[in-house]
């Protein structure tokens, strides 16, 4: 929850400065925007982080088609790592205990962007609202651990007799029962695909102040559902995962002809 109240007030504080800097420069009127965007972003999301791919073209001046491609770490809000106390820290390693699976998504998706206020000079902002649904594709993988199977106590040293093992809560009652992760190739024969499906609505402002540029922050929710049940935490298995997230943006809208000082240019000649 700690995560999710730093989000939305990082949102509230960027987006109201934004907006009051922003609407003082408007003007009433502006020849329409004919461009294709490409942009790259960050994620920061409420159950992981992430990376995407936006592109986006024109429908109209107000509205636009927009394709995203995102790549996702998903996490559990009730992961807190601990480290076993009874090891030093050269042999002992941080790790969650209770977690089971490491997860990773793979969306692509269509959606739709409205501009609610445009861009009409140049160091102004756009606020745009966009919708986007598509295909969600998550891959589990087993987490295997360094479970200590017996230990000896020898010159003062406690010596730990250790396997690789999947973390059993029934065998491993306690954090102590592990000194820490396996080797992360542990598992990977093991990885399951979860086909799904997703819903992401979000709201964004371009504050770039080239106009042939993109600077974007945005916020917004993502639901996402799983035909096959997802198990990050020991038997706790979920289809339905919501999130809030916040990205920022970079990149170019390209066409020439959409540079401003040239279709001045083009104004005066007329």
């Amino acid at each position: 929850m700690k995560v999710l109240s730093y989000i939305l007030l990082l949102v509230v504080v960027l987006f109201t400065n934004q907006f009051v800097l922003g609407q003082s420069e408007f003007e009433t009127e502006r020849s329409p925007d004919n461009y294709n965007q490409n942009a790259f972003g960050i994620k920061l999301n409420s159950d992981g982080v992430g990376l995407l791919y936006h592109f986006s073209t024109r429908i109209n001046y107000r509205n636009r088609n927009v394709y995203l491609i995102e790549l996702n770490t998903l996490k559990s809000p009730k992961e807190i790592k601990v480290v076993n106390p009874y090891f030093d820290a050269l042999s002992s390693r941080k790790f969650v205990y209770g977690k089971t699976h490491s997860v990773m998504n793979l969306k692509v998706s269509y959606g739709w962007n409205r501009m609610i206020f445009d861009k009409r000079e140049k160091n102004s902002i756009s606020i745009n609202l966009s919708a986007n649904t598509g295909f969600s594709f998550a891959i589990s993988k087993p987490i295997y651990y360094e479970i200590i199977d017996s230990v000896v106590l020898s010159g003062g040293y406690v010596i730990a007799y250790t396997s690789y093992n999947k973390m059993d809560l029934h065998l491993q009652s306690n954090p102590t029962d592990i000194i820490g992760k396996a080797p992360f190739i542990l598992g990977l024969n093991e990885m399951k695909l979860h086909p799904g499906i997703f819903f992401r609505l979000s709201a964004s402002t371009d504050f770039s102040q080239n106009v042939m540029k993109a600077r974007l922050l945005e916020t917004g929710v993502s639901i996402d559902y799983y035909i096959i049940p997802i198990e990050i935490m020991a038997s706790k298995s979920n289809n339905l995962f919501l999130s809030l997230f916040v990205s920022y943006q970079f990149g170019n809208k390209y066409d020439a002809r959409l540079n401003r000082e040239y279709r001045k240019e083009l104004k005066k000649a007329k």
